[in-house]
């Protein structure tokens, strides 16, 4: 039987990384909405920038919300943890109590 253990320091760091991907991407999916396809000339092409425009940002922005719904899971992880922890910890002491 194997202690069930859980690296509490990789955790958080796993956690770190995933927001400042989450904020990574907050500045290019903003740009990508702003580019302008009037600059193109030929009004499809304009048409068709304006678009990219749009779905790379909004492709960019789920990959960062993603991110986040991801470091808000682990952060569930870590509280699910303590509580068996403190759980175990109490169920070890009322037995030996006995």
């Amino acid at each position: 039987m194997s202690d069930l253990y859980i690296d509490g320091a990789v955790l958080a760091r796993v956690r770190s990384d995933l927001l400042g991907i989450r904020d990574l991407l907050e500045q290019p999916a903003r740009e990508m909405r702003e580019v302008s396809g009037a600059a193109m000339g030929a009004p499809a092409l304009a048409r068709r920038m304006d678009e990219f425009g749009d779905e790379w940002a909004y492709g960019i922005g789920r990959l960062g919300g993603f991110a986040a719904d991801a470091a808000e899971a682990l952060d569930s992880v870590a509280a699910a943890f303590r509580e068996a922890d403190v759980s175990l910890s109490a169920a070890l002491r009322d037995a030996g109590g006995r």
